[in-house]
Order: structure tokens, then sequence, then C-alpha cells
């Protein structure tokens, strides 16, 4: 009798994971990229303060047009991450599917404690996905690093205003963004 010299690994599927859902430990995150489940840490006290902040100063611009975004976003059929905030062009259908990727015109990330996570596999799964800008915060750097597409090299913004491309009049000021991580 032989053996396959090789191993093939499933890819689960977004509805596969979903049908997972009650089974899986409620308390930390998980997020399904390129058919594999990841299971991420509980957010800390600096991610929340960094996020919350965030949220605000982009929901005092919200329009139509613009709507923030607090969910997950469908980017193919095997994943489905939980981005910490999504700029969507139209706000999201009522009903159990998260938005598709094509309606996000930016992605944050706030990276506390998981930087090499979201610079890494999250970065690479949204620039596949054609979101158009993604944002990581970085909480203990105190910048943020955008990524572009086409070819998603980040660069780094540590003061002043940071506009989305796709909403340019609506500014975010890094330094009312840090000011509540002091001692961080």
């Amino acid at each position: 009798m032989s053996y396959p010299k090789t191993r093939e690994a499933y890819k689960m599927t977004v509805p596969a994971f979903h049908a997972l859902e009650p089974f899986l430990d409620p308390d930390p995150r998980h997020e399904l990229l390129d058919g594999q489940i990841y299971v991420l840490p509980i957010p800390r006290n600096w991610h929340t303060i960094a996020l919350m902040e965030l949220d605000g100063l982009f929901l005092r611009q919200e329009r139509p047009g613009l709507h923030v975004w607090r969910g997950g976003l469908i980017l193919n059929d095997v994943s489905e991450p939980w981005p910490d905030l999504t700029l969507l062009s139209a706000e999201p259908l009522p009903g159990p599917d998260n938005p598709a990727a094509p309606e996000a015109r930016l992605v944050v990330e706030v990276a506390y404690p998981t930087a090499d996570f979201e610079t890494g596999p999250k970065a690479r799964a949204y620039q596949a996905a054609a979101i158009p800008e993604y944002w990581v915060v970085a909480v203990e750097g105190r910048h943020v690093l955008r990524h572009l597409l086409p070819d998603y090299r980040a660069e780094a913004f540590t003061e002043g205003a940071l506009s989305p491309q796709a909403y340019p009049d609506v500014l975010i000021d890094l330094g009312t963004l840090f000011e509540g991580l002091e001692g961080q």
C-alpha cells in the first residue's frame, strides 16, 4: 500500500466558517483569511482607546456616501476578516451578510498588539481584494501606515492631518488620535 507524498489542505469557505461560529470560543476574535481561521487576542485597553477616538473622528464626518462600519467584510469566498473600522460607500444592507470588498473605500486596523498580522497576512488579503486604501494605526509607534493600490507600499504618517483618498475633505488629526495614549 502506498501513501500520498503530499497533504491537501482544506480551505474553509465563508459559509462553512459561519456554520462553525456556535462552536468557537466567543471571547477571542476569529477571522477567516484565505480559508484559514485566525484566533486573535482580545483587544487591550490601548487598542480600544485608539479605536474609540478614530471611530469618533470619522463618525463626526459621516454623510451620504461615507458610512462607518464596525463589522466583518467579505473579501472573497474564503476570506472574511473583521477590520476595526471600514468606510463604506453605501449603507450596509440589513441581513446576515457583511458588506463585500467592492463597497469598502478605506479599511482601518488598530495594531496593538497585532502589528505583524496587520501588516502581513491582512495587508496581502486587502490588496488581493482590491481594497483601495488600508491604514494600520500603530499604537506603540504612534504612527499610521497607509497602504494604497496598486503596490500597497506602506507610507508612515506621525503628525498633521491624514485624509482617505476617497474622502479628501475628511481630516483625521493624528495628534488628536494619539493624544489619549499618553503613558503607553
